[in-house]
């Protein structure tokens, strides 16, 4: 892969050879290169600031190298290095992913020779200015090979400190958007959080590995029982995201559309065609919506859509109804933006929805989250507490993990 990448930050801290004095053998001084492929793009979601991006780690020696540490600090002039993170033990082996990985993985922080690891950061800021860089530092543990073979065991380990891997924080704001759905108990499953299987989905469709379902979000809807459907379970009309109405975010342009695609019954695993790259969405509409934005709004209804290629839309219109097609286990509308006119091989960008109520938090949800046959509800009594309690309005903020909302109807119903 050849970097920089347009728009991606190329920052490499590599294996420094210095020339050996005779009889002595090359210093190595670091052992890892780390790259950034995007600038973090602050945004507002559940009462903080975030900024999420990614770090390609690669190990450049031929020796073990095990990361015990990832730092993010303010890069800010006058920040002075503020810790605005740290990952160790337990949460940085969360937020590591190995490209390729198998079961055998067990410390996914062990980076053998020529090995790379992902680390997930998503940095959350309750107060102070947002930082305009950040910087990292990373302490490692390199094996001593027990002989002057290159090998991967080690009869000691030494350490060492590798500093001031700076990344860029965008100067540009998160768009504001109208909602994508209307109505009461909208559940953001699957929504951003810096676990979810939307966030870790690197895709490479055309060589280049990236991931567009970044801040994604699986929108279901519950009844007031607090699960998704009534009656049975595998029938799509039984769940009440089934046919809902699909809104443009904002006016545009439909730059795609694809339709025909049959229903899946709802299944965890089994879908009525093969899943492809071009059939993973199912039906789906994307929008341009300027600025180097793109919508898109997959697994619709057959039949459904009311827009057509080369289609200008307005903030609000319905587009189509919530279907369950592609890869889809039950009926609900998957919602993303990206930075380039395609819908699985782009960089998703964060946004925020201009208003919404919030009916109940994510961590009030996944306290009370629960398994109802292969879908998922609450507690009843937990979602009637919720209910009593009147929503709160929020403004120009992106929905999280789990939250419950509600989305206004657009005005005369259009």
């Amino acid at each position: 892969m050849k970097w920089p990448l347009p728009g991606a930050i190329g920052l490499m801290v590599a294996a420094l050879l210095v020339a050996p004095l005779a009889g002595q053998a090359p210093q190595v001084f670091t052992s890892i290169d780390v790259r950034a492929p995007i600038r973090p793009r602050p945004f507002v979601g559940g009462g903080g600031t975030h900024l999420v991006y990614e770090l390609h780690v690669s190990n450049l020696l031929p020796r073990l190298t095990t990361i015990e540490a990832v730092e993010v600090m303010d890069g800010s002039r006058a920040a002075d290095g503020r810790v605005l993170l740290r990952l160790e033990r337990e949460a940085l082996e969360a937020a590591l992913f190995l490209p390729g990985g198998t079961a055998a993985d067990k410390d996914k922080r062990m980076l053998p020779a020529g090995r790379t690891a992902i680390v997930f950061v998503w940095v959350t800021l309750q107060t102070g200015a947002i930082p305009t860089s950040l910087t990292h530092r990373f302490t490692l543990r390199i094996a001593n090979p027990a002989t002057s073979t290159p090998q991967t065991s080690a009869t000691e380990e030494t350490a060492v400190t590798v500093s001031g891997v700076a990344v860029a924080v965008s100067p540009m704001s998160a768009p504001v958007i109208g909602p994508p759905l209307e109505g009461d108990l909208w559940l953001a499953a699957n929504g951003p959080d810096n676990g979810v299987g939307h966030r870790r989905t690197l895709l490479a469709l055309a060589g280049q590995g990236r991931i567009a379902q970044r801040f994604a979000t699986d929108w279901v809807r519950l009844f007031d029982d607090g699960r998704t459907f009534r009656g049975d379970p595998s029938d799509n009309a039984s769940y009440r995201a089934f046919g809902a109405r699909v809104l443009a975010v904002a006016g545009g342009t439909v730059l795609e559309t694809v339709d025909g695609l049959p229903e899946n019954v709802p299944d965890p695993v089994a879908r009525a065609v093969p899943i492809t790259p071009a059939t993973i969405g199912g039906n789906y509409i994307l929008l341009d919506l300027g600025n180097g934005v793109y919508a898109t709004y997959a697994h619709l209804q057959p039949g459904s859509l009311k827009v057509k290629k080369g289609d200008r839309v307005r903030k609000g219109q319905a587009l189509a109804l919530v279907g369950n097609t592609g890869n889809s286990s039950e009926p609900h509308l998957h919602f993303h933006l990206t930075d380039a006119p395609r819908p699985f091989d782009a960089e998703g960008i964060p946004y925020a929805i201009d208003s919404f109520e919030l009916q109940a938090g994510p961590s009030q949800v996944t306290r009370a989250l629960r398994e109802v046959g292969a879908s998922l509800g609450f507690d009843p009594a937990a979602l009637g507490a919720w209910l009593r309690v009147p929503a709160g309005r929020r403004e120009k903020e992106l929905p999280l993990l789990n939250a419950v909302v509600t989305f206004a109807t657009p005005p005369s119903g259009r």
